[in-house]
């Protein structure tokens, strides 16, 4: 029995399922308070502000649990990470589900997003590191995929068990505890285990230096333990690959699918689509179509290579959030709607073909080995940061700046990103197991002709 379960820890599909499930975790936490913020804020009687709170203590949690968990993923590995991950999901979900008050489910949201924080971290980075080269783009989009089908799955049940809340809340522990099984049969990442053997023999011939060679072994010590700290994120060969993430960040939160999504029933409405729950209907074919053009995507990964896809996306994305937000000026009524739902659907379509399905897998791929498990946290962390900011502030810039210049805000950031990608993001992305940022650099620095710089 135990070769049986040893064949299958560092299997493909359980990988996968990882993946999927952290997914999962995470698109069903984040997607199902839309459901349940209303009927909280009926029966404790929050304010607007105080729901704002509530939506945001879960996305504080992921923002700090993206960011220490790649530290504690560097420190003590993957898979005690995915335990983590597991535990807080099933403890937060259920106790969310049975709080007394605000203060408490805002408490318990909180853990529950350390455990979102640290899925989106850990579970495509196993991926990167256990998942065939070639096969990497494929599997790599099953996290987003997975993020769509449980936002799907909340709006559904929002939907279906409309003002039960406390039941919305509990659901969210069924992945948890699918991850839970996963984690006990899954093997550790070899690369960190191929990490800390390394460690262990500069360790070894540190020690063995320190009784022949005295105090000079110990400003090398330090200068090595230096190196493979924080401050290797500041490192000449991971400056650039930071900052190409930090953008795909932006791309990712600020052109707008956050707001697109809110307004969705608004849009509908506009349109006419007024009837008994219309909007609500409306919204969940949205997260359909979420679903299937994610879907569509994976196809299209390895085909047409990253940064295509991701450079095409953002444009499409610009163009669509420039026409909406003239659309809010020079349109009125139902033209204003129809008009804005087209371009809706487009937006949505670009993003998940592009940044939305991309980004959990390339921020993993342009970054160096050695600052891979610390980096890639970091630029993640971005990413909850810009969601929370948006978030917390989207409805008093909304309120006092209006809906228009919102979208002309987001158009501006799409542009100035896309400019940005555009001389940044190398051409070999996706096509090698090694720092294609770097890689590039170096191959034009060695280049004998500027014709052969190809951007």
């Amino acid at each position: 029995m135990p070769e049986i379960l040893k064949s299958i820890s560092t299997k493909t599909w359980l990988v996968v399922t990882q993946s999927c499930l952290g997914g999962l975790i995470f698109g069903y936490a984040t997607g199902i308070i839309v459901g349940a913020r209303g009927p909280i804020a009926d029966k404790f009687g929050a304010s607007i502000p105080l729901q704002g709170v509530i939506v945001c203590s879960i996305l504080l949690g992921a923002l700090i649990g993206s960011f220490a968990g790649g530290f504690a993923a560097d420190r003590f590995g993957r898979k005690p990470l995915l335990l983590f991950t597991a535990v807080t999901t099933i403890a937060g979900a259920i106790g969310s589900g049975f709080g007394p008050n605000v203060a408490t489910i805002c408490i318990l949201r909180f853990i529950h997003g350390l455990g979102v924080g640290s899925s989106s971290s850990v579970c495509p980075l196993m991926v990167s590191e256990m998942v065939p080269l070639k096969r990497r783009g494929f599997f790599g989009s099953f996290f987003q995929i997975s993020i769509t089908v449980g936002i799907l799955i909340a709006n559904i049940l929002a939907y279906a068990i409309e003002g039960e809340w406390k039941l919305m809340f509990c659901l969210g522990a069924i992945p948890g505890g699918l991850l839970f099984i996963v984690w006990a049969f899954i093997a550790e990442s070899p690369v960190y285990l191929e990490k800390q053997k390394k460690n262990l023999i500069r360790y070894a011939q540190e020690n063995e230096e320190s009784t022949t060679k005295g105090g000079d072994c110990d400003a090398a010590s330090s200068n090595s333990v230096k190196k493979t700290g924080f401050s290797v994120l500041f490192s000449k060969n991971t400056r650039k690959p930071m900052l190409v993430g930090i953008l795909l960040a932006v791309l990712a939160q600020l052109t707008g699918i956050n707001a697109f999504m809110y307004f969705s029933t608004t849009i509908f409405l506009d349109a006419g689509i007024d009837g008994k729950n219309a909007p609500e209907i409306a919204a969940i074919i949205l997260q359909v179509w979420n679903v299937l053009t994610t879907l569509i995507a994976i196809s299209f990964v390895d085909r047409l290579g990253r940064r295509f896809l991701l450079f095409t996306g953002s444009m499409v994305m610009t163009v669509c959030d420039l026409l909406i937000a003239l659309f809010f000026v020079v349109l009125h009524g139902s033209a204003k709607g129809w008009a804005s739902i087209v371009f809706l659907f487009i937006f949505v379509a670009a993003f998940e073909a592009s940044i939305g399905t991309l980004f959990w897998f390339v921020i993993n791929e342009i970054l160096p080995e050695e600052s891979k498990s610390i980096g890639a946290p970091v630029i993640n962390a971005f990413q909850w940061c810009f969601n929370l900011i948006l978030s917390f502030f989207f409805l008093v810039v909304v309120e006092y700046l209006g809906q228009s210049t919102m979208f002309w805000i987001f158009g501006g950031i799409g542009l100035t990103t896309t400019i940005l990608l555009y001389f940044n993001l190398p051409t070999s992305l996706g096509k090698t197991t090694t720092n294609p940022i770097n890689n590039e650099v170096d191959s034009k620095n060695d280049s004998p002709s500027p014709s052969s710089n190809n951007i």
